[in-house]
C-alpha cells in the first residue's frame, strides 16, 4: 500500500473529495448544470488525483479517472450522455478488472471457494445478475441492450475479481459499486412511473452514496493518505 510523504496535501485532497461528494448529495435532484456536473466530476477525478498523488496503482489511478469522465457524462439526461456514461465505466470497470487481477493472491480464483466468498460470489452469479437480466431486458430499448448487457457483465466480473483479494476495504467497495449500479439501473429502467415519484429521490442518494463511498474504499485499499 502506497504511502505519500505529502501528508498536509494527502488531508486537503481527500477532505475535498469528500466535501464535494456531500455536496452533490445535495444536488442530485437538481437541475443539470454545468456547477452541478463539476461538483460531482470534483468528487471523484480528486480520488484519482490523490492515487496519482500517492503513486498508487496506475489502473486504479485510470479507473477512477474514468469513473469522474462517466460522472460527468451521467450529470446531464438523454440516452447520448447515459451511452457515454455508461462506456466510460466500463473502461473504469475493466480497468479495475486488471488492478484486481495483478493484486490477487497466489490461490487467484480458488479464493471464492474459501466460506462466505463463496456465497458472496453464488449471490452474484446465481440470483442477482440473472434477476437483473431478466427484469432489464424486456424494459431496455433495443439500442442499449447490448450496451446494457456488456456492462452488466462487467461488473460482474469486477465484483468477483475483487472478491479474491485480502482487502476488506476494496471488497466493500467493489460490493457498494455493485450495489450502486444495480439500484441506478432498477431507478431507470424498473421503477413505474408513479412509483418513482415516491421512491426516486430516495434511490437517486443511494445511489450516490453507494457509489462514492465504494470508489472511495476502492482507492483507500490501494493507497494511505497520513491522516
Amino acid at each position: 500500500m502506497a504511502v505519500s510523504p505529502y501528508a498536509s496535501l494527502d488531508k486537503t485532497v481527500l477532505a475535498v473529495s469528500l466535501a464535494s461528494a456531500i455536496l452533490y448529495l445535495f444536488q442530485v435532484r437538481s437541475t443539470p448544470s454545468y456547477s452541478r456536473m463539476l461538483v460531482k466530476t470534483a468528487s471523484t477525478a480528486l480520488l484519482s488525483y490523490l492515487s496519482h498523488l500517492l503513486n498508487g496503482p496506475q489502473f486504479l489511478t485510470g479507473a477512477l479517472a474514468l469513473g469522474s469522465l462517466g460522472d460527468a457524462f451521467l450529470a446531464w439526461h438523454g440516452d447520448t450522455a447515459f451511452l457515454c456514461g455508461l462506456s466510460s465505466f466500463l473502461l473504469a470497470h475493466i480497468g479495475y478488472i486488471l488492478l484486481f487481477l495483478h493484486e490477487q493472491p497466489a490461490a487467484g480464483f480458488q479464493t471464492l471457494l474459501q466460506g462466505w466468498r463463496t456465497a458472496t460470489a453464488a449471490g452474484l452469479v446465481v440470483v442477482l445478475v440473472p434477476f437483473m437480466m431478466a427484469m432489464l431486458m424486456p424494459k431496455v430499448g433495443k439500442a442499449l441492450r447490448v450496451p446494457v448487457l456488456v456492462y452488466s457483465l462487467t461488473i460482474c466480473v469486477m465484483a468477483l475479481t475483487a472478491l479474491t483479494l485480502e482487502s476488506g476495504r476494496v471488497i466493500v467497495g467493489a460490493t457498494m459499486f455493485t450495489a450502486s449500479d444495480s439500484i441506478l439501473a432498477a431507478d431507470k429502467f424498473l421503477v413505474p412511473g408513479t412509483a418513482a415519484q415516491r421512491y426516486r429521490p430516495l434511490m437517486q442518494r443511494a445511489v450516490w452514496v453507494l457509489y462514492y463511498g465504494g470508489q472511495a474504499l476502492i482507492a483507500l485499499g490501494f493507497v494511505e493518505p497520513a491522516l
